[in-house]
């Protein structure tokens, strides 16, 4: 067979007649066609529709195989491009049309979006751009190029690591440059002729002057140039205390709001109020528009300003603010919750019950996107349980008490329950501060100072109620407290009764009070217990000690006569062989009810200043404590010789004593003892903790003399298994109790007790406590002092001093010592938390002039917003 090649120049130049185009001159098979279909020309002649004559077709003589090989080749290859082109187009317009439609046709889910960027703690060449978690509010960088894209916390403990980082703010504009300027060469030619001249003219004075002998010259010392500093600065009050002229028609000077007015003046505070609903809104809408690195947490600011319109009652402006978080606050939707709490109380004060009832429900509704930590968590659902009882949604209350509470669990003495101490020292802290965001007529300091005599045995159900009747719901928060359990139902009863002694009027009586209270149920059942009766009257005493002492000393002497018949336990024993194999050990929550009702009384007496009542309230209280456990230091070294060595000898003496024969058995036993004496000494550690806890209070209470009696009795008791040693975990109430000495100009008696409890433990360091001598120097107004002693304390206890001492203004002198107080504090979230109290403080001295120039001087939002909630917090005299 001939190649193919051969074959096509036979069949090329075989004798076949096929019709020519006249005008491409191609050779068309179709006899019968009209048109050329290469060209589209007429076959029988004439021009090309639409177009001039295409060029003539190469002579077949004149392509070669390979040309026609090539040709063919670019054909197909042109028409795979353009079909190709045509597929990517329509998958693209497909691919289009489905991410606008919101659908997926894919049988798998896939992602779409960029590939995450993880930010790193510390800033580096690559990595600048400064972010901030909103979650965590940790402190991170990326790379410039990340800006706008998914990011990583660079915390790895955070909840919610991934967001969307911010843009990069827009460059500056370059300005144009300046024209040069023409130099004046007029005054040039003058001003270098007076140079010289003057020049000349010193110099002649300073050739006519006879020489001088060198003189040493001594450099100003910096205590010279402070005191020079001081001498000629200008009074620190000029300003603050100028008032200015406005003309008034009768021609008599009006004061503006640069002037003081008085805290009593209810005129001069109204006219302040009305002063501040002006030109907050201002400032609010002015500050929640800053961005970038000025504004730490666009969720925050949001939160913020829609609590301020809240209170200051634009219910319709923070209901706008409560939709701008929705845009920004994806991450932390749990910050929504405050938002719509402090919004439903709004509308219960404007009468909106219904309106009121639905933002409760919509914030309980998000209640399980809370996070799992976190002190926020605790003030965020025990204040949205204020508002459903307030609301009658009192079943939901209920579940946010059983669900979010740091119940108070005694015993946690030991070295590895640090964090659970701290989680319950949280819920005390959470419950504390509840109370100055919710009870506008008190503080924290007062409700610190009227705190119970041992703790909340439930803060957070505690919280709720109190603020439910400091919102003016009272009955609804008793009916709420009566229908709990009987723990919560004593303790919220208790918190009731202690807000009826601080809000008393200074002519209340002690019948009065006495009334009220048993007023509240006869059904209660710690109405029927004399212990928890007694308990509430003390509650009522302590609170009211500062309004009414008379009143304070009445309710005691009741809380005295329904506790005197109730027994005291017999001091325990420590049991033999067979006790411990078997161990009877008493049921504690008796013991604990009378226990923390005589530390209450011991409490209202020193608070109304019995001392000797005091002193006999608190022996029978830690009375009480020996028939709950041994002592505490004589179980732990019975547990050092279990743990010891010489365990074959134990097992040995008791297969004597029970009759024992093999060594399986005796094997059992031993187990069976050293778990009873576990058991013992679980029973003393309770004891330990309610022992330090009540005298710690009593410390800072003022009755350290009472506490260093005390404590010298029980380390002098002569039964062996009564005998309350000092040691490590009691270094705290050692502190407290020698820091009180020293504050009271009593330093010999601090030293004593220092000594005796190094003499004891061998520790030689003790830190003095951060409390008391933080509160002591902000009361000397030294508030950058105060945060030197703070920055020694643990979060929790930091947390809470800042914003009680900030919250704790005497005088308007104190609003200075306050903002320096806050403003020196290093952790933002502390700082931006005690604004509040300090605002609402100032506000009620009648100085939110002063702060409202402060804060237009902070760099961040968000600490101008938090100062502008706190300003906006209503006045209750």
């Amino acid at each position: 067979m001939a190649p193919l090649w051969c074959q096509v120049t036979t069949l090329k130049d075989s004798a076949m007649d096929f019709a020519v185009c006249p005008s491409c001159k191609q050779s068309v098979l179709d006899d019968d066609a009209v048109d050329c279909p290469f060209c589209g020309a007429p076959m029988k002649g004439g021009p090309r529709p639409g177009g001039a004559p295409a060029k003539p077709a190469a002579s077949k003589a004149a392509q070669s195989p390979k040309s026609v090989s090539a040709s063919a080749a670019n054909t197909v290859s042109a028409t795979n491009t353009v079909n190709r082109g045509a597929a990517n187009k329509n998958a693209g317009k497909s691919s289009s049309a489905d991410q606008s439609s919101g659908t997926d046709d894919l049988p798998f889910e896939t992602e779409t979006k960029a590939a995450t960027t993880v930010a790193v703690a510390t800033a580096t060449k690559q990595r600048s751009f400064r972010i901030v978690c909103p979650m965590c509010e940790t402190v991170g960088y990326i790379s410039p190029k990340s800006a706008g894209t998914r990011v990583k916390c660079a915390n790895p403990k955070c909840l919610v690591p991934v967001f969307d980082a911010p843009q990069l703010p827009p460059p500056e504009p370059e300005k144009p440059p300046e024209p040069p300027r023409k130099p004046n060469y007029i005054l040039l030619g003058g001003g270098t002729a007076a140079i010289c001249i003057i020049g000349g003219i010193v110099a002649l004075f300073v050739a006519s002057q006879p020489a001088a002998s060198p003189v040493a010259v001594n450099r100003m010392t910096p205590e010279e140039a402070a005191r020079l500093l001081a001498e000629t600065a200008p009074a620190a009050n000029n300003t603050s205390n100028q008032t200015k002229n406005s003309g008034t028609p009768d021609g008599s000077p009006q004061t503006t709001t640069e002037t003081k007015p008085n805290p009593g003046d209810t005129k001069t505070a109204a006219s302040s109020t009305v002063d501040l609903a002006k030109e907050l809104p201002i400032l609010i809408e002015k500050t929640v528009l800053i961005r970038g690195s000025q504004n730490r947490s666009l969720p925050f600011s949001r939160q913020m300003a829609a609590e301020a319109y809240a209170l200051l009652g634009n219910i319709e402006k923070a209901q706008e603010q409560a939709v701008a978080f929705d845009r920004v606050g994806q991450n932390v939707p749990f910050y929504k919750i405050s938002i719509l709490t402090e919004l439903g109380w709004a509308q219960l004060r404007a009468g909106t019950s219904d309106a009121a009832k639905a933002s409760a429900l919509a914030a309980y509704n998000l209640v399980n996107k809370l996070p799992g930590n976190g002190r926020s968590r605790l003030i965020f659902a025990s204040r949205l349980g204020s508002l459903l009882i307030a609301t009658g949604e009192a079943d939901k209350a209920t579940q946010l008490a059983n669900d979010y509470a740091t119940t108070w669990k005694p015993g946690l003495i030991d070295s590895n329950q640090v964090a659970e101490r701290l989680e319950r020292q949280d819920g005390q802290v959470a419950a504390l501060l509840q109370a100055g965001l919710d009870d506008f007529a008190g503080s924290i300091a007062q409700v610190t100072a009227t705190r119970p005599g041992v703790v909340w045995f439930e803060p957070q159900a505690a919280a709720m109620a109190r603020s439910a009747a400091a919102q003016g719901f009272s009955e609804a928060a008793i009916s709420w407290a009566i229908s709990q359990p009987e723990v919560r139902q004593l303790e919220t009863l208790g918190e009731i009764a202690a807000l009826e002694g601080a809000i008393a009027a200074p002519d209340v009586t002690a019948e009065a009070l006495k009334a009220k209270i048993e007023g509240w149920g006869a059904n209660a059942s710690v109405m029927k217990l004399p212990a928890s009766k007694a308990y509430l009257f003390a509650r009522a005493a302590a609170a009211v000690a500062s309004v009414s002492k008379p009143a304070a000393l009445g309710l005691i002497k009741e809380a005295q006569a329904l506790l005197e018949p109730v027994e005291l336990p017999a001091p325990m024993t420590w049991p033999n062989t067979q006790g411990l194999v078997n161990p009877q050990l008493p049921a504690i929550a008796p013991l604990e009810r009378l226990f923390v009702a005589w530390a209450e009384v011991s409490i209202a007496c020193q608070l109304a200043g019995d001392a000797d009542g005091c002193d006999s309230a608190l022996s029978k209280a830690l009375a009480t404590l020996q028939g709950v456990g041994p002592a505490l230091n004589y179980v732990d070294q019975f547990l050092e010789q279990l743990n010891g060595p010489d365990v074959a000898s134990i097992r040995d003496r008791l297969k004597d004593e029970l009759g024992i024969r093999t060594e399986d058995a005796a094997r059992q036993a031993f187990s069976s003892y050293r778990r009873g004496t576990l058991n013992y000494r679980e029973h003393a550690a309770i004891r330990y903790d309610f022992e330090l806890q009540a005298l710690d209070r009593l410390a800072q209470a003022g009755g350290q003399a009472i506490v260093w009696k005390k404590l010298q009795e029980m380390a002098t008791e002569t039964n062996a298994v009564q005998k309350q040693l000092p040691s490590e975990i009691s270094m705290k109430l050692v502190s407290s109790l020698a820091t009180a000495f020293q504050l009271a100009n009593e330093p010999t008696q601090a030293q004593a007790v220092t000594d005796w409890y190094s003499g004891i433990t061998r520790i030689g360091a003790i830190t003095p406590s951060a409390m008391l001598l933080s509160a002591s120097r902000f009361g000397a107004k030294d508030g950058a002092g105060a945060v030197t002693v703070l920055k020694e304390a643990d979060a929790p206890t930091r947390a809470l001093m800042t914003s009680l001492l900030a919250g704790q203004l005497k005088d308007a002198g104190m609003v200075e010592p306050a903002l320096v107080l806050v403003g020196q504090t290093s952790d933002l979230s502390v700082r931006e938390e005690a604004s509040i109290f300090a605002a609402h403080a100032a506000h009620h001295l009648g100085e939110a002039a002063r702060i409202v120039t402060h804060l237009q001087t902070l760099p961040q939002a968000t600490e101008r917003l938090s100062w502008i909630r706190g300003l906006s917090m209503p006045i209750k005299k």
